[in-house]
Order: structure tokens, then C-alpha cells, then sequence
């Protein structure tokens, strides 16, 4: 039989991944795309969605201060298929600091040209008025209260939102501009294109001819292909396994390492008139901290199908507060973490163990989000809010009691924290070089490339460096 030949692999089909099979494709390679999720559809509930399309189920976390969940996709689209659709650009000072440090290698600006081209691909626009969900109205509301200003509604991918508030539980509208919406969908079925759902990659041989891969289907069959090239986008937590088990790069023993996260806590708050936290974008509005710009404020919902999984309460108390679901508002913030942890695989790739430690510093930032957002809710008019700490005394109902509270001493293991931006596990100019190789015929386009905490939502940035891969394959072979 055969071998089987492509220009190119690329494993993965997230932000990175698609934006790289497009590219190659346009570059008139022959690609062949491979996601071991399953194409995702609507499901009944959000319960539902999550057991289908997230890693592990949901339940993949790194150990550390207790339990950090890492909520990541695992399925056509990868994790844009799950996230909110919130549109960053990266921040102009890091990019700036990655031309610096790689000596001219990374291009400020040539990579500001590639997230320009993303924004318009992904059909970025500020989210209207009329799909804000009332928790971030208020909000906006309680900053103006205060004197805040900078309060803003967020730009997102989408074209056709209506406002269902299911945008991480795969749109019922198909209206997010998801990375296969973007990049895939207009070349399913193209001639030179396809893509294989229910793929893992399981083995690489890179040689002076190419590369030999090894695929195994859902029913546990394996075969091989050989291709021209690479691109490993199998996300943070997976790509490292890869680079370290076949030795890709000359610093692959350092892929694993480096893992930021972006944590990220909620504080709700129990209003006297219905808030409907359902109806709308679930992150129509945030605010970067007007005192310190390494947090940042966004809007958030749990379902009420899971909410009970995300108080920091039991018993009367959790009772309390879910029976009051319609009135209660909440509001979340993350921070660009300066902690680092790291990403093994004694099980293989398909469940890596990540160990994070949060640092004194990031605490800090996360006890002056927690007081932030809670202020902006009280002076918006709560009866009530609730910190994202297990502890005694996190429910305060006036400023006073929220200033006497002492947040200081509990420690980071007493956060009711998560993290849905997993970055730097190969790093581009640490683990990959600045032109995001692995040596001539494998390249990284994910979020393990991007070099560093961002401190924004990432998708836009995973996306650029995605065409940059491909862009750099495209000009190898030519």
C-alpha cells in the first residue's frame, strides 16, 4: 500500500492551527488537518457541552495551591469553539519587548500586520448595547458610580449574535467567528484540504526527506503518512509532550516549562430586581484596572446548571444564593500573572499534569480585583456580594464590612480561582526559535509559542502566530 503524502500536517485545528491549514492552503499546498476532538453541534445544556467538547470532560486542573481547573476545547475549532469570543489585540509594549530581545528576528511590526489581518478575518466589532447581559449594565453602571472611568463594551468575534449567552457552550447560532468558521470552513471540501476529526498524533520522524507521522483514529487503528512539514498546534498542554518526546529543537528539554495562566476569579453579587444573567453576552464589557494594568475586568455567567459547582458556599448559604439565581449578577477579572508553572505527561498527551504556584505579588493582584469588583457592585446598587474566597465572612453587604475583611492572610489555596489562557510551554525564543521552528520542517502555532504572559485574551495573538508559521513554511519551500 502506498505511503501516504501531504505538504504539510498540521495537528491541531484551534486558533493557531486553522489559521495555519488556510494559509497553506491559499499558498496552494496540500494540507492535511487533524483534531482529536469531534466536530462540535448545540448541545441541550451546558452540562452537556462541557462533558463533550472540553478536555477531560472539564475537569483538567493543575495542582499546586489546591485545584487551578484549566478549562481547554477538544473539538473542531478547539478551544474558540468554547471561548467567549473576546477580541484583544496583544499589547503593543510585549510585542515591542519580543523584537528586543530576539534582535530584529521577531518583527513588531510584521506581526502587527498579521493581527490586523486576524481582527479582520475573525469580523471583530464592539459588542452592541442591546446584547449586554444586565450584569455587565451594572457593572459599567457602579464604575460610573465611583468615578471610574474606562469602563468599555468588548470587542468580539462574532457576525450574527443575538445574545444567547451560550458562547461557551458552543453557540446555538453558530454566530461566534470560531477558528473553524474563520479559516476552515470555506476551504472544507477544497480540493488539496482535508480535515480529519477523531486524529491524534502519535509518533514523529523528522528526516532530510521530510517527515514520517503517525496518526491513530478513534477505533485505536494507527497509520502512517510522510509530509514536507509540520505544525504542531495541539495546544499548551499537549504540544510540550510532543517536542519532548521526540526531541524536537534544540531546547526541547525545556518544552513543559514556563506555563502562565492568566488566573482568573468572579465575584457575584444578589441585586433586589431580576438581573436575567442569561440573556446576552455572557463578556460584553470589561476595564483594565485604572491603578494597576495587569488586571483586567471582564464580564462572566455560569448556567444556572452549573453555578452550584462555582459558589464558595455550602449548605443554607449555597441554597440561598442559588434559589436568588435570577437576581444575581456576576462579574469576573483575571490577571497577567507573573508565576510560572509547568506541563508533564507520565500518561501521555492526551492528560498532561500541570503544577502551578501562585506568588505573593499575583495574590495581591487577586485580592485587589476580588475588593474592585465587589465596590463597583455595591455602588451599583447589590444588596449583597460574595468574594471568590473559602473562607468565613466572604459575604460582605456594605463597603465597610468588604475594607475590614481581612484577604490577606488566606492564601492563594483558599482562591476560588480558574485559568482559560494556558501560554509559553514552548516558547518562541526559548523552547522554539523566534521564528517559531523546531528545526527546518516542524513548527509551533499555538498558544505553548507565545513567549510570555499576555495579559489578554489570546486568541487573536495564537491566530497571528499561526500565519506566521505557515507563512514561514511557505517560504521555505518556495
Amino acid at each position: 500500500m502506498a505511503l501516504e503524502r501531504w505538504d504539510f500536517v498540521v495537528a491541531g485545528s484551534g486558533a493557531g492551527g486553522a489559521a495555519a491549514a488556510a494559509r497553506l492552503v491559499a499558498g496552494g499546498a496540500r494540507v492535511l488537518l487533524v483534531e482529536e476532538g469531534p466536530p462540535a453541534r448545540p448541545a441541550a445544556d451546558a452540562f452537556e457541552a462541557v462533558q463533550r467538547y472540553y478536555a477531560d470532560g472539564g475537569l483538567r486542573a493543575a495542582f499546586g495551591d489546591g485545584l487551578l481547573p484549566i478549562p481547554t476545547g477538544k473539538t473542531v475549532g478547539g478551544t474558540t469553539t468554547i471561548n467567549s469570543g473576546t477580541c484583544l489585540r496583544p499589547p503593543a509594549d510585549i510585542t515591542a519587548g519580543w523584537e528586543r530581545a530576539s534582535n530584529g528576528a521577531f518583527s513588531a511590526g510584521g506581526f502587527g500586520r498579521l493581527v490586523e489581518e486576524v481582527w479582520r478575518s475573525l469580523k471583530a466589532k464592539t459588542a452592541p448595547e442591546e446584547t449586554m447581559t444586565g450584569a455587565s449594565k451594572l457593572f459599567l453602571k457602579g464604575l460610573e458610580r465611583l468615578g471610574i472611568s474606562g469602563g468599555h463594551n468588548l470587542d468580539r468575534a462574532e457576525d450574527g449574535c443575538e445574545g444567547s449567552g451560550r458562547c461557551c457552550f458552543v453557540c446555538p447560532k453558530d454566530a461566534k467567528m470560531t477558528s473553524y468558521k474563520t479559516y476552515l470552513a470555506g476551504i472544507h471540501g477544497k480540493t488539496g484540504f482535508e480535515l480529519r476529526s477523531g486524529t491524534s498524533l502519535v509518533h514523529i520522524d523528522v528526516g532530510t526527506d521530510g517527515v514520517r507521522i503517525g496518526l491513530r483514529l478513534s477505533n485505536g487503528s494507527d497509520f502512517q503518512l510522510q509530509a514536507r512539514g509540520l505544525v504542531l498546534a495541539c495546544g499548551t498542554m499537549s504540544t510540550p509532550y510532543f517536542v519532548r518526546k521526540f526531541r524536537l529543537g534544540a531546547a526541547w528539554r525545556e518544552a513543559g516549562k514556563n506555563l502562565s495562566v492568566h488566573p482568573a476569579a468572579k465575584v457575584m453579587a444578589l441585586f433586589d430586581s431580576e438581573v436575567a444573567p442569561w440573556k446576552g453576552v455572557p463578556q460584553g464589557a470589561g476595564v483594565v484596572d485604572p491603578e494597576d494594568p495587569a488586571i483586567r475586568y471582564e464580564g462572566v455567567y455560569v448556567p444556572a446548571e452549573m453555578a452550584a459547582m462555582a459558589v464558595p458556599l455550602e449548605g443554607r448559604g449555597l441554597r440561598r444564593w442559588m434559589d436568588a439565581h435570577p437576581r444575581v449578577a456576576t462579574f469576573g477579572f483575571m490577571i497577567r500573572d507573573e508565576s510560572r508553572g509547568r506541563v508533564d505527561h507520565p500518561l501521555g498527551a492526551a492528560h498532561p499534569v500541570a503544577r502551578y504556584r501562585m506568588g505573593p505579588r499575583d495574590y495581591d493582584r487577586m485580592v485587589r480585583g476580588a475588593r474592585f469588583t465587589a465596590r463597583a457592585m455595591l455602588a451599583a446598587g447589590a444588596r449583597r456580594v460574595l468574594l471568590p474566597f473559602n473562607i468565613e465572612g466572604n459575604e460582605v453587604g456594605d463597603v465597610r464590612a468588604l475594607d475590614a475583611l481581612d484577604l490577606d492572610r488566606p492564601g492563594p489555596a483558599a482562591l476560588q480561582m480558574m485559568a482559560f489562557h494556558p501560554l509559553g510551554t514552548c516558547g518562541t525564543g526559548r523552547v522554539a526559535g523566534w521564528d517559531q521552528s523546531l528545526g527546518p520542517r516542524v513548527f509551533v502555532a499555538d498558544g505553548s509559542a507565545v513567549p510570555e504572559s499576555l495579559g489578554v485574551n489570546p486568541q487573536v495573538a495564537i491566530s497571528a502566530l499561526g500565519l506566521r508559521a505557515a507563512d514561514a513554511l511557505l517560504g521555505a519551500r518556495a
